[in-house]
């Protein structure tokens, strides 16, 4: 079964499936590029370990940059349970009080 990611697979793929003969491959592949035009030249390289960790940590570092004060209150408001203080106030959000009842 012929899977090409891309010009130089189907090559490659055609020219395994003609058991070498070249004429025989260069129509196969003809027949199934007509209908694929807008498949790669070549296979994209898969980013290496060290490429997904640097873009990972690139990536929690922007969340971390992003939400520096929400991060600092959390953490504020986690040392005061632990130390049994009251929280501060500016992490407990401010509402309006309700409007009282009428009966």
């Amino acid at each position: 079964m012929i899977r090409p990611t891309s010009k130089a697979s189907l090559k490659s793929q055609c020219l395994l499936l003609s058991n070498g003969d070249v004429d025989r491959a260069e129509r196969l592949y003809d027949f199934y590029i007509k209908d694929m035009e807008d498949l790669p030249m070549f296979d994209m390289v898969a980013p290496s370990a060290f490429d997904n960790i640097k873009n990972t940590g690139g990536q929690i570092f922007g969340v971390i940059k992003d939400n520096k004060d929400d991060i600092i209150q959390v953490v504020q408001f986690i040392q005061s349970i632990i130390k049994h203080e009251p929280p501060s106030t500016n992490i407990i959000p401010k509402y309006q009080p309700l409007p009282p009842i009428n009966k």
